[in-house]
């Protein structure tokens, strides 16, 4: 079955507002692993101007129990500082932009090229700024917090694999719509693997990246962008 990114994606929206978010001290007492973690990813997205990798796109629906999931194959590209684009493979999907503080989905048909900006709420604004942050440079004085950090609270979930969890703040009302989102890295690099979005009505929705590419020349990326990104010319 087909995704659409419309459907699986509609939480992103506007980051307007994200600036005026008051950055939270780290904790004196917060886990180490978690600050290890912290560390390995800072390494990697210190250091990443662009970033091209395939995009598995998975959703775990609640009223589909028992069936399989529904997978959606495309392309994650990232350039610093701060555009996000998920691309759809099938020529009848779309495309979701991040640029700054707007974030919109574009039909990929060539006749069909309209925007539609997301409406921003509270939970689609936490949401857009945790997905830019994850692959956004850090701030260059490690004493500042990160994207990931701001307006939110970092653990570690259970079991194997280098893992970190992003919560919104418990007082904050995203929580009525979203539990958590669990990061995967790479256990030498640093480089993100896979994002797990929990939303609180008991739906996920996994983005597994595969086959990296980072820090391309400007006309290699700019030649891909034109065939993925329907507002690049």
């Amino acid at each position: 079955m087909t995704i659409r990114r419309r459907e699986l994606l509609l939480s992103l929206t506007s980051l307007a507002g994200l600036a005026g978010l008051s950055l939270p001290r780290r904790a004196d007492a917060r886990d180490r692993v978690v600050d290890r973690r912290l560390e390995l990813w800072r390494s990697y997205a210190a250091t990443t101007q662009n970033l091209v990798a395939s995009l598995t796109t998975i959703r775990h629906s609640s009223l589909l129990d028992g069936d399989e999931p529904l997978r959606l194959r495309g392309t994650l590209v990232f350039v610093a500082p701060d555009r996000l684009l998920l691309h759809d493979d099938d020529a009848a999907g779309s495309t979701t932009l991040i640029d700054g503080e707007r974030a919109s989905i574009l039909a990929n048909a060539p006749d069909a090229r309209s925007a539609a900006d997301l409406q921003p709420t509270p939970a689609r604004r936490w949401l857009a700024a945790r997905l830019l942050g994850a692959f956004a440079p850090p701030p260059s004085d490690p004493e500042r917090p990160t994207a990931l950090e701001a307006d939110a609270r970092l653990s570690r979930p259970r079991g194997a694999g280098i893992r970190l969890t992003v919560l919104p703040r418990r007082e904050s009302i995203v929580r009525a719509t979203f539990r958590s989102i669990t990061i995967s890295l790479a256990p030498t690099s640093g480089a993100v693997d896979r994002l797990e979005i929990a939303e609180s009505a008991g739906d996920r929705l996994i983005l597994e990246l595969a086959d990296h590419q980072r820090n391309l020349e400007a006309p290699a990326l700019a030649e891909l962008l034109r065939g993925i990104d329907p507002r690049h010319t």
